[in-house]
This record gives structure tokens, sequence and C-alpha cells, in this order.
């Protein structure tokens, strides 16, 4: 019996729909591959599955051939495959490979060539072909040590267009899982908030404030970096004051660049306010600071 015939005939003998075998942890698309011996799982992907079924993890790792972490000599052909731009025929020669797929290194090559076929199966407007490689590059993809970002959010998108162009009703669970994706993909805060201090650097300081205005992400408005930015561009020396103290709580002690750039601007801070106590404070941490 094989691996694939393993897990069919446990989940009907559970009475259990593909659907409430597989969760959230993997498409009913990816299952019904699996059980047709037609996609590797993952060992994180069969220890899901012998949870959810109630068996031994061992009754379906052991499916898979010992030696399966080393890098098989077969995936070459493989790798010269995907190299050459024949992405069904390493998709192919990967299926037809077990112990190959079932590295971190044939994880990749899978996700990598069902990206590159869905992106050509979306440019001869083959939709249905399109929604079958993305599935299957979003799965390769979660598997192994070389999960890319990028890709994850790339093939959502795709899933997502094609539940549009074939009426599907998956749109929605796809643009939750692009969103998701793409917004761990989001550098636009943080590019916002480096450009804001080369714009003070250059003297611009109204466009300094602008450019700070875009920084958004939660994550980055609570830094010591975008604290200390709202501090020095502030015109309100006592609002200017409290940005700067958060900046300074905020700073791990470790960040000693951006510490004594800290303490200078709060030197200067209560040198406008004429607390010259605070100022000479704040100068002798400089100085302490750069020995």
């Amino acid at each position: 019996m094989t691996l694939g015939q393993k897990i069919k005939e446990a989940r009907q003998e559970r009475g259990m729909t593909q659907k409430q075998l597989v969760g959230d942890q993997i498409t009913r698309n990816m299952l019904s591959k699996i059980e047709n011996d037609s996609a590797t799982p993952s060992v994180r992907t069969l220890e899901y599955l012998a949870s959810r079924l109630g068996l031994p993890a061992g009754d379906l790792l052991g499916e898979l051939r010992p030696g399966m972490d080393e890098i098989p000599d077969g995936l070459s052909l493989m790798r010269s495959a995907y190299r050459e731009g024949r992405y069904l025929d390493c998709m192919r020669l990967l299926d037809e490979d077990r112990e190959a797929c079932a590295t971190d290194e044939g994880f990749l090559l899978r996700a990598r060539s069902a990206a590159a076929a869905a992106r050509e199966a979306m440019a001869a407007f083959d939709y249905e072909a399109a929604k079958q490689y993305a599935d299957d590059a979003d799965y390769y993809n979660k598997q192994g040590i070389y999960y890319a970002g990028d890709l994850d959010a790339e093939m959502s998108l795709i899933l997502l267009e094609c539940a549009l162009r074939l009426d599907r009703e998956e749109y929605e669970e796809n643009r939750r899982e692009y969103l998701r994706a793409a917004g761990a993909l989001d550098f636009r805060s943080r590019y916002s908030l480096a450009e804001a201090a080369w714009l003070h650097r250059a003297g611009n300081r109204e466009a300094a404030r602008e450019t700070l205005g875009q920084v958004t992400d939660p994550g980055i408005v609570a830094s010591p970096a975008w604290a200390y930015l709202r501090g020095i561009l502030e015109e309100d020396p006592r609002q200017a004051l409290a940005y700067l103290r958060e900046a300074e709580k905020r700073c791990d002690p470790r960040d000693r660049t951006l510490l004594l750039k800290i303490y200078a601007a709060l030197e200067t801070a209560y040198t406008a306010e004429e607390d010259y106590r605070m100022a000479y404070r704040y100068a002798a941490l400089q100085l302490h600071g750069e020995e």
C-alpha cells in the first residue's frame, strides 16, 4: 500500500471528508494529490495528518525511505531541468523520486518550478492550470527551510486572480492569504523612515516631516529611531523633549550609534529650555559613551 493510499484509507475509516482532515494546514487540492501519490508531503505535513487521524506519527513517517534528509544524486537532473527552464520536467522528475522531493532542496525546486509554471499558465490565460501550479508552489514553499515570503505573496495573488476568473468561492480565503503574505513584505514604512532621516540630514526639514508622516507600520512607529526623528523634527520644544525621552527609553543600550544621537539631541533640547543641569547630564553621557 502506498503512502497516499494509507492516508486515504485511514481517513475513510474514520468517516472524515478531505475538508475535515486538512483543517487549516493544507488545501483539499493538495490532500487529494497526496492521496493519489502525485505529490510528496513534507515531514511536517505527515506529522499534522497523523495527529488529525489519531495515528502515531511513525505510522506515516515510516513510509518515507531512510536518508531523506540527504541530498540524493538524482537532484542533479532536477537542477538541470530548472536551470534550462524545463519547469514541468523538473516537477515530473521530483514527483517520480519521492526521496529527492522530500529534501529541503527538493521542496525548493518543486516550489520554484511550480511558480514558474503558474506564471506561464497565467500568461497563456490557462487559469485552471495556473491555479493548480500556484497551489503546488504555495504548498512546497512552506515546507523545509527555504520559505520565501515574496513567493508566498505572489502565489496567493495568482490564486486570488484565478478564483475571480474562474468564479470560484476561494476568493476570500486567497485574499486573506495574500494580505497576510504581502503585509509581511511591506517595506514602505521602513523606507520612509530612512528617507526622512536622509532629508533631515540634507537640511530639508519640511520634506522630512512630510515623509515621516507616511510611516504607518505600528512596529516602526514604536521604534526608537522613529521617536528620535519625530523629536528632532518637532517645532514645539516640550513635545520634542517628550519624543526624545521616549526614544531614549526605547533604545537598546547596545545601539550606541543611535543612543549617542539621542543624547546629543536631548542636550540641545534641554539647552533650548535653559535646563542646563539636564543639558550637562546628556553632554556627560555623550563623553562617557564615546570612550
